[in-house]
C-alpha cells in the first residue's frame, strides 16, 4: 500500500493549516483527512499525553499502527502525489528517522514563523479553546517545564517547539539538504502565490492558480469561551450541525464568528527581550545549517503583534 511522497513537517502556528489547504485544491496532489495523522512521531505508541484537551484530540486522534496510516492513502489516485502535515514530525526527534525508514526519497517543506510570535500565538492557540488555565503569555511560559515534564504534548512547548536550529540539524542529519525546503512565514502572509510555486517546485508538481481563501485556525483570547470551543475543538454541536449547513456555509459561518469573538493578545516587552537573548543561539544554528535569513526575528524591540494578527496561522 503506498505512503507519503512529501510532508509538511512544521513548525507549528507557522502557517502549516493555511499551507495544507492551499496544496489541497491541487488536482496532482493528496492530502490526508485528518491533516495531522502524527504517526511519525507516534507510531507504535497509545498516546497518553495529560494536558487538558489532551484526551480529546492528540490521545484520541493520533494514526499510530502502520497499516492504518497507509489506510488514509488508499483514496489516491495513481496520478497524485501524496502528503500530510504533522508539525508533531519535526519537533519529535525519532520521527524524521522513521520517515527515512519508510520514505528514504520524501520530499519534506518546513514553515517557520518569528520564534517569540509562534510560541504566543500557540498559547492564545489553547486560549481560544478554553484549555489554557494561565491568564497570561508569562504565566504560561514559567510553567512549561512542569508540562513537558507531567507529559503534556507537544502543543504545550511553547518555547521548545520555536528552537528551530536544534530541530532542523536533526532533520539535516537524517535527510540530504535538497530534499528539505524552509520557509518563513512572512513570506507566506506577503505573497502566497510565490511561496505556493516553491513548494510546488519542490514537490514536483506543476503550479496551479490558487482559489481557495484558507481557514486557518485563529488564536487568541475569546470573548465567549462557549464559542470559542464550540468553533475550534471536536464538539458535539458539529455533528448536529454538519449534516444540516452547507460546507461553504459552515466555513463562513465559522470565519465570522472567530473573527467577531476572538481578540488579541500580546506580551510584555520585556518578555520578548529576554525570549529574543534565549533564542540567539538556537537562531545561529538555524542560520547555520539552512542559510535561512532571520534578522528581523531577532530584533528585541519588535513591536508587539498579537496571536490574532494577520497573514497565515
Amino acid at each position: 500500500m503506498p505512503g507519503p511522497q512529501f510532508l509538511v513537517i512544521g513548525a507549528a502556528r507557522s502557517g502549516t493549516t493555511a499551507l495544507f489547504q492551499y496544496l489541497a485544491e491541487h488536482p496532482g496532489l493528496f492530502l490526508t483527512e485528518p491533516k495531522e495523522p502524527h504517526y511519525f512521531a507516534l507510531a507504535g505508541t497509545t498516546p497518553a499525553f495529560t494536558g487538558p484537551g489532551d484526551r480529546q484530540t492528540i490521545n484520541r486522534l493520533a494514526v499510530t499502527r502502520t497499516d492504518d496510516y497507509l489506510a488514509l492513502y488508499r483514496a489516491a489516485r495513481p496520478d497524485q502525489v501524496r502528503g500530510e502535515a504533522s508539525v508533531s514530525t519535526m519537533y519529535h526527534p525519532g520521527a524524521l528517522p522513521r520517515v527515512r525508514e519508510m520514505v528514504p526519497d520524501a520530499r519534506l517543506v518546513c514553515l517557520l514563523r518569528d520564534p517569540v510570535d509562534r510560541a504566543l500565538s500557540a498559547y492564545g492557540f489553547m486560549r481560544t479553546r478554553g484549555w489554557e488555565p494561565c491568564d497570561t503569555f508569562e504565566e504560561a511560559l514559567a510553567e512549561e517545564p512542569r508540562r513537558i515534564a507531567e507529559g503534556w504534548h507537544h502543543i504545550w512547548h511553547y518555547t521548545a517547539m520555536s528552537r528551530y536550529g536544534e530541530q532542523l540539524r536533526r532533520a539535516l542529519e537524517v535527510f540530504p539538504r535538497e530534499q528539505l525546503l524552509v520557509l518563513r512565514h512572512e513570506d507566506m502572509a506577503a505573497d502566497p502565490d510565490a511561496v505556493l510555486t516553491r513548494v510546488y517546485e519542490h514537490i514536483g508538481v506543476a503550479p496551479v492558480p490558487r482559489t481557495v481563501a484558507p481557514d486557518p485556525h485563529r488564536s487568541g483570547e475569546p470573548r465567549s469561551r462557549f464559542l470559542g470551543r464550540v468553533v475550534s475543538t471536536h464538539h458535539p454541536l458539529k455533528k448536529l450541525v454538519r449534516p444540516l449547513v452547507p460546507t461553504s456555509l459552515r466555513r463562513r459561518l465559522r470565519r465570522q464568528i472567530v473573527a467577531r469573538n476572538i481578540v488579541r493578545i500580546g506580551y510584555r516587552p520585556e518578555t520578548r527581550r529576554r525570549l529574543v537573548a534565549e533564542f540567539a543561539p538556537d537562531l545561529d544554528l538555524l542560520e547555520q545549517v539552512t542559510g535561512l535569513d532571520v534578522a528581523a526575528w531577532r530584533e528585541p524591540e519588535r513591536p508587539t503583534r498579537g496571536a490574532a494578527g494577520p497573514g497565515p496561522a
